[in-house]
Protein backbone atom coordinates (compact mmCIF):
# COMPACT_ATOMS: atom_id res chain seq x y z
CA UNK A 1 0.00 0.00 0.00
CA UNK A 2 3.08 2.11 -0.17
CA UNK A 3 2.62 3.04 -3.56
CA UNK A 4 -1.02 4.08 -3.10
CA UNK A 5 -1.80 8.10 -3.71
CA UNK A 6 -2.74 8.68 -0.26
CA UNK A 7 -5.89 11.08 -1.82
CA UNK A 8 -7.28 7.49 -3.28
CA UNK A 9 -6.12 5.49 0.30
CA UNK A 10 -8.53 7.89 2.52
CA UNK A 11 -11.06 8.68 -0.02
CA UNK A 12 -14.55 9.10 1.98
CA UNK A 13 -16.45 5.63 2.55
CA UNK A 14 -19.57 7.25 3.96
CA UNK A 15 -21.32 10.12 4.70
CA UNK A 16 -19.49 10.93 7.91
CA UNK A 17 -16.09 10.98 6.25
CA UNK A 18 -17.58 13.73 3.60
CA UNK A 19 -15.52 16.55 5.42
CA UNK A 20 -16.79 20.50 4.36
CA UNK A 21 -19.97 19.56 2.69
CA UNK A 22 -22.64 19.25 4.94
CA UNK A 23 -25.00 20.94 2.99
CA UNK A 24 -24.58 18.74 0.31
CA UNK A 25 -24.71 15.64 1.99
CA UNK A 26 -28.46 16.65 2.73
CA UNK A 27 -29.55 17.48 -0.65
CA UNK A 28 -28.13 13.72 -1.98
CA UNK A 29 -29.87 12.12 0.75
CA UNK A 30 -33.26 13.96 -0.16
CA UNK A 31 -32.76 13.17 -3.49
CA UNK A 32 -32.02 9.71 -2.23
CA UNK A 33 -35.48 9.59 -0.65
CA UNK A 34 -37.52 11.12 -3.33
CA UNK A 35 -35.78 8.88 -6.15
CA UNK A 36 -37.07 8.27 -8.44
CA UNK A 37 -39.04 11.74 -8.99
CA UNK A 38 -35.30 12.41 -10.55
CA UNK A 39 -33.26 10.13 -11.46
CA UNK A 40 -30.20 12.06 -11.27
CA UNK A 41 -28.18 14.42 -9.28
CA UNK A 42 -25.57 15.77 -10.54
CA UNK A 43 -22.22 16.91 -8.16
CA UNK A 44 -20.46 20.15 -9.52
CA UNK A 45 -17.95 22.41 -8.40
CA UNK A 46 -14.46 22.89 -8.66
CA UNK A 47 -11.53 19.96 -9.12
CA UNK A 48 -10.40 18.08 -5.48
CA UNK A 49 -13.60 18.89 -3.50
CA UNK A 50 -14.75 15.47 -3.02
CA UNK A 51 -17.35 14.77 -6.02
CA UNK A 52 -16.48 11.04 -6.80
CA UNK A 53 -15.69 10.51 -3.16
CA UNK A 54 -19.07 11.47 -2.57
CA UNK A 55 -20.62 9.28 -4.71
CA UNK A 56 -18.38 6.69 -3.55
CA UNK A 57 -20.29 7.23 -0.37
CA UNK A 58 -23.57 6.85 -1.60
CA UNK A 59 -22.46 3.85 -2.89
CA UNK A 60 -21.41 2.53 0.61
CA UNK A 61 -23.93 4.07 2.10
CA UNK A 62 -26.85 2.77 0.10
CA UNK A 63 -24.73 -0.88 0.11
CA UNK A 64 -24.45 -0.42 -4.32
CA UNK A 65 -22.45 -1.91 -6.88
CA UNK A 66 -20.93 0.91 -8.80
CA UNK A 67 -21.26 0.63 -12.74
CA UNK A 68 -19.10 3.77 -13.69
CA UNK A 69 -18.68 5.69 -16.93
CA UNK A 70 -16.93 8.37 -18.66
CA UNK A 71 -17.18 10.86 -21.42
CA UNK A 72 -15.28 8.86 -23.84
CA UNK A 73 -17.62 6.18 -22.87
CA UNK A 74 -20.77 8.11 -23.91
CA UNK A 75 -19.70 9.07 -27.32
CA UNK A 76 -21.91 6.55 -29.44
CA UNK A 77 -24.65 4.03 -29.25
CA UNK A 78 -22.66 0.90 -29.49
CA UNK A 79 -20.37 1.69 -26.69
CA UNK A 80 -22.82 3.01 -24.01
CA UNK A 81 -24.74 -0.42 -24.96
CA UNK A 82 -21.77 -2.51 -24.73
CA UNK A 83 -21.15 -0.74 -20.93
CA UNK A 84 -24.64 -0.28 -19.70
CA UNK A 85 -26.95 -2.05 -21.88
CA UNK A 86 -29.17 -4.14 -19.69
CA UNK A 87 -27.21 -3.77 -16.60
CA UNK A 88 -28.90 -0.14 -15.99
CA UNK A 89 -31.84 -2.04 -15.41
CA UNK A 90 -30.76 -5.47 -13.47
CA UNK A 91 -30.23 -5.50 -10.23
CA UNK A 92 -26.79 -6.08 -8.76
CA UNK A 93 -25.90 -10.09 -8.15
CA UNK A 94 -23.48 -9.05 -5.19
CA UNK A 95 -24.76 -6.05 -3.78
CA UNK A 96 -28.47 -4.17 -2.40
CA UNK A 97 -28.41 -1.55 -4.75
CA UNK A 98 -26.87 -0.16 -7.77
CA UNK A 99 -25.76 3.15 -9.07
CA UNK A 100 -24.10 4.49 -11.95
CA UNK A 101 -21.70 7.24 -11.91
CA UNK A 102 -21.00 9.24 -14.60
CA UNK A 103 -17.48 10.85 -13.98
CA UNK A 104 -16.06 14.40 -15.39
CA UNK A 105 -19.18 14.71 -17.55
CA UNK A 106 -16.88 18.29 -18.74
CA UNK A 107 -15.16 15.50 -21.13
CA UNK A 108 -18.07 15.68 -23.36
CA UNK A 109 -17.44 18.14 -25.81
CA UNK A 110 -20.11 20.52 -27.31
CA UNK A 111 -20.05 19.74 -31.07
CA UNK A 112 -17.70 16.58 -31.40
CA UNK A 113 -19.60 14.89 -28.66
CA UNK A 114 -22.87 16.07 -29.06
CA UNK A 115 -24.11 12.47 -29.04
CA UNK A 116 -22.30 11.70 -26.07
CA UNK A 117 -25.05 14.14 -24.00
CA UNK A 118 -27.84 12.22 -26.12
CA UNK A 119 -26.88 9.32 -25.02
CA UNK A 120 -26.28 10.18 -21.28
CA UNK A 121 -30.16 11.81 -21.76
CA UNK A 122 -31.39 8.79 -22.74
CA UNK A 123 -29.51 6.58 -20.06
CA UNK A 124 -31.56 8.73 -17.32
CA UNK A 125 -35.13 8.03 -18.85
CA UNK A 126 -33.93 4.30 -19.22
CA UNK A 127 -32.08 3.66 -15.78
CA UNK A 128 -34.15 2.02 -13.07
CA UNK A 129 -31.31 3.14 -10.67
CA UNK A 130 -29.97 6.92 -9.45
CA UNK A 131 -27.21 8.48 -11.67
CA UNK A 132 -24.51 10.32 -10.04
CA UNK A 133 -23.08 12.71 -12.22
CA UNK A 134 -20.00 14.97 -11.45
CA UNK A 135 -19.15 17.86 -13.55
CA UNK A 136 -16.43 21.12 -12.61
CA UNK A 137 -18.86 23.29 -14.66
CA UNK A 138 -22.40 22.26 -14.82
CA UNK A 139 -23.58 25.87 -15.97
CA UNK A 140 -21.85 25.18 -19.34
CA UNK A 141 -24.45 26.21 -22.00
CA UNK A 142 -24.05 22.83 -23.61
CA UNK A 143 -25.64 20.67 -20.63
CA UNK A 144 -28.83 22.78 -20.13
CA UNK A 145 -30.81 20.27 -20.76
CA UNK A 146 -28.95 17.92 -18.51
CA UNK A 147 -29.33 20.56 -15.46
CA UNK A 148 -33.59 20.29 -16.44
CA UNK A 149 -32.94 16.19 -15.85
CA UNK A 150 -31.06 16.38 -12.66
CA UNK A 151 -31.23 17.68 -9.34
CA UNK A 152 -28.13 19.75 -8.95
CA UNK A 153 -25.93 19.82 -5.95
CA UNK A 154 -22.79 22.25 -5.62
CA UNK A 155 -20.02 21.27 -3.83
CA UNK A 156 -18.00 24.04 -2.43
CA UNK A 157 -14.05 24.56 -1.82
CA UNK A 158 -13.04 23.44 1.69
CA UNK A 159 -12.33 25.46 3.84
CA UNK A 160 -8.09 26.04 4.82
CA UNK A 161 -9.13 24.53 8.67
CA UNK A 162 -11.22 21.29 7.39
CA UNK A 163 -8.07 20.83 5.30
CA UNK A 164 -5.89 21.23 7.94
CA UNK A 165 -7.81 18.73 10.22
CA UNK A 166 -8.15 16.19 7.49
CA UNK A 167 -4.22 16.29 7.22
CA UNK A 168 -3.63 16.31 10.67
CA UNK A 169 -5.63 12.79 10.81
CA UNK A 170 -3.68 11.47 7.69
CA UNK A 171 -0.57 12.08 9.74
CA UNK A 172 -1.46 10.34 12.38
CA UNK A 173 -2.72 7.23 10.52
CA UNK A 174 0.39 7.07 8.61
CA UNK A 175 2.30 7.51 11.57
CA UNK A 176 3.82 10.79 10.14
CA UNK A 177 5.24 13.58 12.06
CA UNK A 178 4.63 17.45 10.30
CA UNK A 179 3.93 20.75 11.88
CA UNK A 180 0.86 22.25 12.42
CA UNK A 181 2.83 25.21 10.64
CA UNK A 182 3.69 23.05 7.46
CA UNK A 183 0.13 21.55 7.66
CA UNK A 184 -1.76 24.86 7.57
CA UNK A 185 0.66 26.43 4.64
CA UNK A 186 -0.16 23.08 2.48
CA UNK A 187 -4.33 23.72 3.07
CA UNK A 188 -4.01 27.39 2.55
CA UNK A 189 -2.27 26.94 -0.79
CA UNK A 190 -4.11 24.17 -1.96
CA UNK A 191 -7.45 26.67 -2.16
CA UNK A 192 -10.04 24.18 -1.17
CA UNK A 193 -8.80 21.48 -3.03
CA UNK A 194 -8.38 17.87 -0.94
CA UNK A 195 -6.67 15.74 -3.11
CA UNK A 196 -4.23 18.27 -4.02
CA UNK A 197 -3.56 19.03 -0.32
CA UNK A 198 -2.81 15.06 0.00
CA UNK A 199 -1.04 15.00 -2.97
CA UNK A 200 1.30 17.68 -1.57
CA UNK A 201 1.44 15.92 2.31
CA UNK A 202 2.57 12.56 0.69
CA UNK A 203 5.78 14.57 -1.21
CA UNK A 204 6.51 16.17 1.28
CA UNK A 205 6.29 13.48 3.79
CA UNK A 206 9.20 11.98 1.97
CA UNK A 207 11.12 14.93 1.78
CA UNK A 208 14.15 15.19 4.15
CA UNK A 209 12.96 18.47 5.98
CA UNK A 210 9.11 19.19 5.94
CA UNK A 211 10.55 22.47 6.19
CA UNK A 212 10.39 22.19 2.30
CA UNK A 213 7.03 23.18 2.31
CA UNK A 214 7.45 25.98 0.04
CA UNK A 215 8.22 23.96 -2.61
CA UNK A 216 4.86 23.08 -2.88
CA UNK A 217 3.02 25.96 -5.43
CA UNK A 218 0.00 27.76 -5.65
CA UNK A 219 -3.16 25.91 -6.73
CA UNK A 220 -3.49 28.03 -10.31
CA UNK A 221 -7.01 26.93 -10.67
CA UNK A 222 -9.61 28.52 -13.06
CA UNK A 223 -12.49 29.59 -11.52
CA UNK A 224 -16.07 29.66 -13.11
CA UNK A 225 -17.38 32.81 -13.25
CA UNK A 226 -20.51 31.78 -11.70
CA UNK A 227 -18.76 31.06 -9.05
CA UNK A 228 -17.28 34.03 -8.49
CA UNK A 229 -20.86 36.12 -8.75
CA UNK A 230 -21.81 33.72 -6.24
CA UNK A 231 -19.23 34.55 -3.80
CA UNK A 232 -19.46 38.62 -4.02
CA UNK A 233 -23.59 38.37 -4.35
CA UNK A 234 -23.48 36.07 -1.31
CA UNK A 235 -21.18 36.76 1.00
CA UNK A 236 -20.68 39.78 2.90
CA UNK A 237 -17.11 39.33 4.77
CA UNK A 238 -14.35 41.16 2.94
CA UNK A 239 -11.18 39.05 3.56
CA UNK A 240 -8.38 37.93 1.42
CA UNK A 241 -10.18 35.54 -0.72
CA UNK A 242 -12.49 38.46 -1.91
CA UNK A 243 -9.77 40.39 -2.58
CA UNK A 244 -8.96 37.97 -5.09
CA UNK A 245 -12.05 36.83 -6.18
CA UNK A 246 -11.21 37.44 -9.77
CA UNK A 247 -7.97 36.43 -10.02
CA UNK A 248 -8.51 33.13 -11.79
CA UNK A 249 -11.68 33.81 -13.41
CA UNK A 250 -9.89 32.98 -16.87
CA UNK A 251 -12.15 36.26 -18.43
CA UNK A 252 -10.92 39.86 -19.11
CA UNK A 253 -11.90 42.23 -16.76
CA UNK A 254 -14.11 44.29 -18.80
CA UNK A 255 -16.15 40.86 -19.47
CA UNK A 256 -16.35 40.55 -15.61
CA UNK A 257 -17.88 44.25 -15.59
CA UNK A 258 -20.71 43.46 -17.75
CA UNK A 259 -21.40 40.08 -16.26
CA UNK A 260 -21.91 42.25 -12.66
CA UNK A 261 -23.70 44.65 -14.49
CA UNK A 262 -25.95 42.36 -15.84
CA UNK A 263 -26.80 40.48 -12.68
CA UNK A 264 -26.92 43.43 -9.90
CA UNK A 265 -30.58 43.51 -10.28
CA UNK A 266 -30.86 39.74 -9.55
CA UNK A 267 -28.54 40.12 -6.23
CA UNK A 268 -29.65 43.10 -4.84
CA UNK A 269 -33.19 45.06 -4.17
CA UNK A 270 -33.76 48.45 -2.77
CA UNK A 271 -31.33 50.90 -0.91
CA UNK A 272 -28.40 47.66 -1.65
CA UNK A 273 -29.20 48.09 -5.27
CA UNK A 274 -28.58 51.56 -4.99
CA UNK A 275 -24.94 51.28 -3.18
CA UNK A 276 -23.93 48.48 -5.56
CA UNK A 277 -24.73 50.80 -8.73
CA UNK A 278 -22.45 53.06 -7.16
CA UNK A 279 -20.16 50.53 -6.36
CA UNK A 280 -20.16 49.50 -10.65
CA UNK A 281 -20.55 53.16 -11.51
CA UNK A 282 -16.90 54.27 -9.29
CA UNK A 283 -14.91 50.78 -11.07
CA UNK A 284 -16.14 52.54 -14.03
CA UNK A 285 -14.31 55.62 -13.46
CA UNK A 286 -11.20 54.11 -12.86
CA UNK A 287 -11.82 52.04 -15.99
CA UNK A 288 -11.97 55.14 -18.18
CA UNK A 289 -9.10 56.86 -16.53
CA UNK A 290 -7.02 53.74 -17.18
CA UNK A 291 -7.91 53.61 -20.84
CA UNK A 292 -7.05 57.46 -20.92
CA UNK A 293 -4.33 57.88 -19.14
CA UNK A 294 -3.00 54.35 -19.29
CA UNK A 295 -2.75 54.30 -15.04
CA UNK A 296 -2.89 50.71 -15.14
CA UNK A 297 -1.66 51.19 -11.08
CA UNK A 298 -6.03 52.00 -10.92
CA UNK A 299 -7.11 48.37 -12.14
CA UNK A 300 -6.24 47.65 -8.48
CA UNK A 301 -9.50 50.03 -7.43
CA UNK A 302 -11.14 49.02 -10.59
CA UNK A 303 -10.93 44.67 -9.10
CA UNK A 304 -11.50 46.02 -5.41
CA UNK A 305 -15.25 47.74 -6.63
CA UNK A 306 -16.32 45.48 -8.58
CA UNK A 307 -15.37 42.74 -5.80
CA UNK A 308 -15.36 44.38 -2.01
CA UNK A 309 -17.22 47.10 -3.53
CA UNK A 310 -20.18 44.90 -4.71
CA UNK A 311 -20.16 42.50 -1.57
CA UNK A 312 -19.98 45.21 1.34
CA UNK A 313 -23.25 46.45 0.59
CA UNK A 314 -25.00 43.84 2.35
CA UNK A 315 -24.56 43.21 6.31
CA UNK A 316 -24.89 39.53 6.20
CA UNK A 317 -24.57 36.43 4.26
CA UNK A 318 -27.26 35.25 1.92
CA UNK A 319 -28.30 31.73 0.53
CA UNK A 320 -29.92 29.99 -1.86
CA UNK A 321 -29.72 29.95 -5.47
CA UNK A 322 -29.92 32.29 -8.58
CA UNK A 323 -29.42 31.62 -11.97
CA UNK A 324 -27.17 34.26 -12.95
CA UNK A 325 -27.53 35.45 -16.56
CA UNK A 326 -25.28 36.42 -19.62
CA UNK A 327 -24.37 39.56 -20.28
CA UNK A 328 -27.07 40.96 -22.65
CA UNK A 329 -24.42 44.24 -23.79
CA UNK A 330 -21.82 41.23 -25.59
CA UNK A 331 -24.44 40.83 -28.23
CA UNK A 332 -25.40 44.14 -28.20
CA UNK A 333 -21.81 45.15 -28.70
CA UNK A 334 -21.10 42.27 -31.78
CA UNK A 335 -23.84 43.25 -33.32
CA UNK A 336 -22.82 47.28 -33.55
CA UNK A 337 -19.36 45.85 -34.15
CA UNK A 338 -20.98 43.99 -37.10
CA UNK A 339 -22.85 47.15 -38.46
CA UNK A 340 -19.59 49.40 -38.13
CA UNK A 341 -17.76 46.87 -39.92
CA UNK A 342 -19.82 46.83 -42.97
CA UNK A 343 -19.92 50.91 -42.87
CA UNK A 344 -16.42 50.93 -42.42
CA UNK A 345 -15.84 48.38 -45.76
CA UNK A 346 -18.42 50.51 -47.89
CA UNK A 347 -16.48 53.52 -46.61
CA UNK A 348 -12.71 52.19 -47.93
CA UNK A 349 -14.67 51.01 -51.21
CA UNK A 350 -16.03 54.75 -51.91
CA UNK A 351 -12.75 56.48 -50.72
CA UNK A 352 -10.87 54.44 -52.84
CA UNK A 353 -12.85 55.04 -55.90
CA UNK A 354 -13.06 58.74 -55.27
CA UNK A 355 -9.24 59.32 -54.18
CA UNK A 356 -10.31 60.38 -50.58
CA UNK A 357 -10.04 59.16 -46.93
CA UNK A 358 -12.08 56.13 -45.54
CA UNK A 359 -12.22 59.24 -42.51
CA UNK A 360 -13.40 61.52 -44.98
CA UNK A 361 -16.16 59.28 -45.94
CA UNK A 362 -17.13 57.94 -42.76
CA UNK A 363 -17.90 61.44 -41.71
CA UNK A 364 -19.77 62.09 -44.62
CA UNK A 365 -21.43 58.99 -44.63
CA UNK A 366 -25.29 59.94 -44.18
CA UNK A 367 -24.67 62.27 -47.66
CA UNK A 368 -22.60 58.92 -49.21
CA UNK A 369 -25.51 56.65 -48.43
CA UNK A 370 -27.97 59.05 -50.47
CA UNK A 371 -25.34 58.70 -53.36
CA UNK A 372 -25.18 55.12 -53.40
CA UNK A 373 -28.56 54.58 -53.67
CA UNK A 374 -28.33 54.47 -57.78
CA UNK A 375 -27.57 50.83 -58.54
CA UNK A 376 -24.93 51.61 -61.35
CA UNK A 377 -22.64 53.48 -58.51
CA UNK A 378 -23.51 50.12 -56.01
CA UNK A 379 -22.18 47.73 -59.02
CA UNK A 380 -18.97 50.22 -59.68
CA UNK A 381 -18.16 49.75 -56.12
CA UNK A 382 -18.64 46.07 -56.33
CA UNK A 383 -20.66 46.28 -52.90
CA UNK A 384 -21.73 42.55 -51.56
CA UNK A 385 -25.39 41.69 -50.37
CA UNK A 386 -24.76 42.53 -47.12
CA UNK A 387 -23.49 45.64 -48.13
CA UNK A 388 -26.15 46.48 -50.10
CA UNK A 389 -28.71 45.31 -47.36
CA UNK A 390 -27.02 47.70 -44.54
CA UNK A 391 -27.08 50.46 -46.98
CA UNK A 392 -31.13 50.27 -47.84
CA UNK A 393 -31.98 49.43 -44.13
CA UNK A 394 -33.98 52.57 -42.48
CA UNK A 395 -31.96 54.66 -40.04
CA UNK A 396 -32.52 54.52 -36.63
CA UNK A 397 -33.63 56.92 -34.32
Amino acid sequence: MDNVPWCEKYRAQCFEDVKGQELAVDKVKVFLKMFPKKKAVALHGPPGVGKTSLAYAIASEMDAEILELNASDLRNKAKIGEIVGNASRQKSLFKKNKIILVDEVDGIASVKDRGGLGELLGLLEKSAFPVIITANDIWNKKFSMLRRKAELVQMKEIDHKVVSAILNDVCEKENVVVSNEVLTSIAIKARGDIRAALNDLQVLSKMDSPELVSEVGDRNKEQSIFTALQHVFQTSKIDEDMLRVYDEVNMPIDDVFLWIEENIPLAYKGEELCKAIEALSLADVFRGRIRRQRHWRFMVYEYFLLGAGVAGVKDYDRSGWVQYKKPSRILKIWLQNQRAAKKKTICQKYAKHCHISTKTAMKDFLLLKVILQRNEIRNTLKLSDDEVAYLDKPISN
